[in-house]
C-alpha cells in the first residue's frame, strides 16, 4: 500500500464524469475523446483498487465507494479552486519596470508612483537603478539624453538644474548670503562625482579651486538625508526637491542655478505594457511641468 495520490489529470475526470455522469457530455466538457475519458477513469480504478462506477444495467452510476469518493474530495477541490484562482489573479496584474538612475529614485518618483497606483490599482511595479544588469528588459527608462538614447527614442524629461540647499538649522547657525560664504562651509556631494560644485561656483562667478566635500555618500538618497541633518551644504536637482522646500526640511539660500548637462530624456520601450507605460508617463511630465 502506498501513499502516493493518484494522478490529478484522474481526479478531474472522475470528478466530471461522477457529477455528469455521461462520457460524452464529459469528454466536450474537458476537451478529450470518450476513449480518452474511459481510459483515465479505468486507470484510476487500478491506482485506487476499487470500482468507481456501475456499468451494468446499460447506464453509469457511482458505486457506494464513488460516492463516497467525490463527497470526500469536494472540500479539497474547492480549496484547490480557490488557490489557483487566486494565482491567477495575482499573475493577471500587469507589472511596470522602470530603470532610472539615482538622482531619480527619491520623493519624485515616489510621488508619481503613488498618484499613478491610486488610478491604477492592482499594478505592480519595480523601480530599478539604472545601469544594472537587472534593470535590462524594462518598460521605461530614465536615461540621459545623448544620440544614442536620442535614436532610442529618447524624449526630453527634465533638466538638471542645481542649487544649493541645506537645512534651515544649518543656515540659522551658518548664514549664507553669497557664493564667498559656502567656500569656509561642509560641502556635500554624491557620487559619482560629476563636478558639479565646480560647474555651479563656475557659474557664480568663482574662479578659484573649489573646496573638497567634507561628506561624500554614494546615493543621493543619503545626500539628502545627510543635508536634512545639519551636515553641510549640497546641491539639489531644482525640479526634484520641491517636496523638501515646501515641507520645510530644507532651504534653498542662494537663488544662483546652473544646468548640468546632460539633461535626463524618457523612453518608453516596445512589449506588452505598452499602454501603461505611456500613461505613466504622462502622469510624470505633468508632474514636472
Amino acid at each position: 500500500m502506498t501513499d502516493r495520490l493518484p494522478s490529478l489529470r484522474g481526479i478531474e475526470t472522475f470528478v466530471c464524469v461522477a457529477e455528469l455522469l455521461n462520457l460524452r457530455v464529459a469528454s466536450e466538457r474537458l476537451n478529450v475523446s470518450v476513449s480518452a475519458i474511459s481510459h483515465r477513469i479505468q486507470a484510476l480504478e487500478e491506482e485506487l483498487g476499487i470500482l468507481l462506477f456501475d456499468r451494468s444495467g446499460g447506464r453509469m452510476q457511482l458505486t457506494t465507494e464513488g460516492s463516497d469518493f467525490l463527497e470526500q474530495l469536494r472540500p479539497g477541490l474547492a480549496f484547490l479552486q480557490k488557490a489557483t484562482s487566486a494565482l491567477r489573479k495575482h499573475a493577471a496584474r500587469p507589472l511596470l519596470r522602470i530603470s532610472a538612475p539615482p538622482v531619480i529614485h527619491d520623493q519624485w518618483l515616489l510621488g508619481v508612483l503613488e498618484g499613478f497606483q491610486e488610478d491604477n490599482p492592482g499594478v505592480r511595479f519595480e523601480l530599478l537603478t539604472s545601469g544594472r544588469r537587472r534593470a535590462a528588459g524594462c518598460d521605461i527608462s530614465i536615461v540621459p539624453v545623448s544620440p544614442s538614447t536620442i535614436r532610442n527614442g529618447a524624449e526630453p524629461l527634465l533638466d538638471l538644474s542645481i542649487v544649493p540647499i541645506c537645512s534651515p538649522e544649518f543656515l540659522a547657525r551658518h548664514p549664507i548670503a553669497s557664493y564667498e560664504d559656502l567656500l569656509s562651509l561642509p560641502l556635500l556631494e554624491a557620487l559619482p562625482k560629476f563636478g558639479a560644485w565646480n560647474m555651479w561656483f563656475e557659474a557664480a562667478g568663482f574662479r578659484g579651486d573649489c573646496p573638497a566635500p567634507a561628506v561624500t555618500v554614494d546615493n543621493p538618497i543619503l545626500l539628502y538625508q545627510a543635508t536634512t541633518r545639519g551636515l553641510g551644504v549640497a546641491l539639489g536637482v531644482q525640479s526634484l526637491i520641491g517636496d523638501y522646500l515646501r515641507s520645510g526640511q530644507l532651504v534653498a539660500p542662494l537663488d544662483i542655478i546652473c544646468n548640468m548637462p546632460p539633461p535626463l530624456g524618457i523612453i518608453v520601450h516596445e512589449g506588452a505594457n505598452v499602454r501603461l507605460a505611456k500613461s505613466f508617463v504622462a502622469m510624470m511630465k505633468r508632474k514636472f511641468h
